[in-house]
């Protein structure tokens, strides 16, 4: 029914709705805390909303911090260089950048064109601090895909050398002391894209959060 709904309106929000739902059900999260669509219609949320949603909680945030632990795993692997195949951290660090990137959208924009339930949360501060972990999480995994092709990064010599560019990428800060060759121009031009997005959406969450402002002085219609 959503879906013919959504063409009807839109085939434009129909196709991106029906892309990042797809992304969801690849995603590894799916597993840990499935989707909160699926949580607002489950028995547990309608039997005790706050135990179910504490409890999705904190499987989300294992999830989240077990990928920390990945991620500063493959960086110590890229300084001790051990010799792992390349294209290891590079899958591994892609999968979460996707896996963050539609997260976000989900949480953002479709989930609540998905049910006819309120989509709630646990927590709105919570919420923005796990949204900043998630920016600083794009940082290191588009920092550990430029490890793997330092020899794409002129000027860099080594896996600090890939987190700064990573880093002055995704501010948009450009010193150009660092530059990329080849698909290294690729990589920096979408992790440019996502953070502009990512951002956005944040700015998104924040507005939402904030009291609504009031004016003391009633205005009259006249004025």
């Amino acid at each position: 029914m959503l879906g013919k709904q959504l063409r009807e309106y839109s085939i434009i929000t129909w196709f991106f709705e029906r892309v990042f739902w797809l992304l969801h059900q690849m995603s590894p999260s799916r597993m840990v805390g499935g989707s909160r669509v699926a949580h607002v219609n489950s028995e547990a949320f309608r039997q005790n909303p706050q135990a179910a949603t504490a409890a999705r909680s904190r499987r989300k945030e294992a999830y989240i911090l077990s990928w920390f632990a990945i991620e500063l795993l493959l960086l110590l692997v890229a300084e001790i260089e051990v010799g792992w195949p390349l294209w290891i951290p590079r899958v591994l660090a892609s999968i979460r950048i996707i896996d963050i990137f539609q997260s976000s959208v989900n949480l953002s924009v479709f989930d609540q064109l998905r049910t006819d339930e309120r989509v709630v949360i646990s927590s709105a501060v919570r919420t923005l601090v796990l949204s900043f972990l998630n920016y600083l999480e794009l940082l290191i995994c588009f920092g550990i895909v430029y490890v793997t092709m330092l020899e794409k990064l002129s000027g860099a010599d080594g896996w600090m050398d890939a987190i700064y560019f990573s880093v002055v990428t995704q501010l948009t800060i450009g010193f150009g002391d660092i530059r990329p060759l080849g698909i290294a121009r690729l990589v920096s031009a979408a992790q440019g894209l996502v953070a502009v997005a990512f951002t956005i959406l944040i700015l998104g969450r924040i507005v939402s959060v904030l009291p609504k402002i009031e004016s003391v002085i009633k205005h009259s219609p006249d004025e």
